[in-house]
């Protein structure tokens, strides 16, 4: 989820809170309940940091050991304790269970979409994504902007109980419905390697990807309906180029980030591209989650760019930059 989510995620766990009688009989602990809960749902967000390493670290680094399960329950204990200096009267216990929870609010959601987490780092580098969900999701916005509105008319601590009792329902029905149609999938394409169900803003509606032996299937599924949109061969051109080109530090942090990266390698005449798109971020044909490898002819210009590329002018002038040499 985005940032603003979780701020928002923070605040209804903030008013949930207020079901626990030791928090809403103290004042200070609601104030600093409220802080902990904002706090810890955007806590294993603060590797944001790694971008100030580059675009790059940041690639490999986010959604992993900020976001393991032997990380989360220190982000609540860390948070809680710096808390407990400015609101020294706070029940500790009652401040850090909350602040918890929104911290594993946060993971859990992260895990419902498409991006997914590495949460069982430091034993696993492998990415845990269950494509249930959008990376901004209006439905789970527009229920807590409402029972922010009810506040005006019904205890905090009960409103967000039963708003919370319909956000896991509606999980529950999109994790339930997410896995019949991925099943239902799988009936008629019984040769495929993996199907992919990359959801969208409609809730009976999924960008699909589908792997075979040969080649990748991009398309859509609704209503019992699938349209494929477009192919794209497996095959892979110039391989060595392929391979020369994940040694490269940028290249290597797109790969770390991702288990859905592809190469394609297109020879002009100063060089070689190639194009490492991660295949479930598309717009019609158009890939726009990149890391782009470049090497001259000679040898002498090796340029690398990794970033998320939406118009095909954006496009040009990365190829332009990528072929000129390094001051």
């Amino acid at each position: 989820m985005d940032t603003f989510s979780h701020i928002v995620i923070g605040f209804g766990i903030g008013a949930l809170a207020q079901l626990d009688p030791v928090v809403s009989s103290s004042h200070g602990l609601t104030q600093a309940v409220l802080f902990g809960a904002v706090i810890g749902s955007n806590a294993p967000d603060f590797d944001y940091m790694y971008r100030l390493k580059g675009k790059g670290s940041y690639f490999r680094n986010h959604r992993g050991p900020s976001h393991s399960l032997l990380i989360l329950p220190l982000w609540g204990l860390l948070i809680s304790g710096i808390l407990s200096v400015f609101f020294p009267s706070a029940d500790f216990r009652h401040l850090a269970l909350w602040t918890f929870i929104a911290v594993i609010l946060h993971v859990l959601f992260d895990l419902l979409n498409v991006h997914g987490t590495q949460i069982l780092q430091p034993f696993s580098q492998k990415w845990v994504a269950l494509g249930v969900i959008p990376l901004i999701d209006p439905y789970i916005l527009t229920i807590h902007f409402l029972g922010f509105c009810l506040l005006i008319f019904y205890p905090a601590g009960t409103t967000f109980f039963i708003i919370y009792l319909f956000i896991f329902i509606y999980l529950a029905y999109r994790t339930l419905s997410t896995t019949f149609t991925k099943r239902y999938l799988e009936t008629y394409f019984v040769n495929a390697e993996q199907i992919k169900l990359i959801p969208g803003l409609d809730l009976f509606k999924w960008n699909i990807i589908i792997e075979t032996n040969e080649d990748f299937l991009f398309g859509t599924y609704s209503n019992h309906e699938l349209f494929i949109d477009h192919t794209l061969p497996k095959e892979i051109n110039f391989k060595d180029v392929v391979i020369e080109s994940t040694k490269d530090q940028t290249i290597s942090d797109f790969l770390a980030g991702t288990m859905y990266a592809f190469p394609i390698v297109k020879k002009r005449r100063t060089g070689y591209f190639v194009y490492w798109r991660d295949i479930r971020f598309r717009k019609k044909k158009f890939f726009f989650s990149h890391a782009i490898h470049f090497v001259s002819t000679d040898q002498k210009i090796k340029n690398s760019y990794i970033g998320r590329i939406h118009s095909l002018k954006k496009l040009r002038e990365v190829l332009r930059k990528l072929q000129s040499p390094l001051d």
